[in-house]
């Protein structure tokens, strides 16, 4: 090769990142598409929180592949990018820790606070108005088909 200014990969590298973080991918899908109802002997546990902490795992090591060699990290002779790299995840760990913390033992602290959050989507709201337009829609007029 010639002396080309910058990084250069070779294709090789570049085809096992793209093969490593497709299959990564696909198993973040499988993860997520699992049944987890379905499981014998295993009630006493939540397995929904597993599938979530195994999905963000998986999406980690994602990150740390596109880090290290698609933008270079691992060929950085300093190692300030790096740190400053790692410490935005060691500040986005203590966000979580702080919302899990705060969002279950918020009953704790305030014994009067019984509620859980009860949020409704958007969404949900749009369709169940769509779909009592139509009803209504077809009861005034019931030869005209609904949208």
């Amino acid at each position: 090769m010639e002396n080309l200014p910058g990084h250069t990969y070779d294709i090789k590298v570049l085809v096992r990142v793209y093969v490593a973080l497709l299959v990564l991918a696909g198993g973040m899908v499988v993860v997520s598409l699992a049944p987890l109802e379905n499981i014998a002997g295993l009630d006493w546990i939540d397995l929904h929180v597993l599938k979530g902490l195994v999905i963000f795992g998986l999406a980690t090591i994602m990150v740390s592949i596109v880090s290290g060699f698609l933008m270079g990290l691992r060929y950085e002779k300093s190692k300030l990018n790096t740190v400053v790299f790692l410490g935005n995840f060691a500040f986005l760990a203590l966000f979580i820790v702080f919302t899990w913390a705060d969002i279950g033992f918020r009953g704790l602290v305030y014994p009067s606070f019984e509620e859980q959050l009860n949020w409704e989507s958007p969404v949900d709201k749009a369709n169940k108005a769509h779909a009592g337009e139509s009803e209504e829609a077809e009861e005034a007029d019931p030869e005209t088909p609904a949208h």
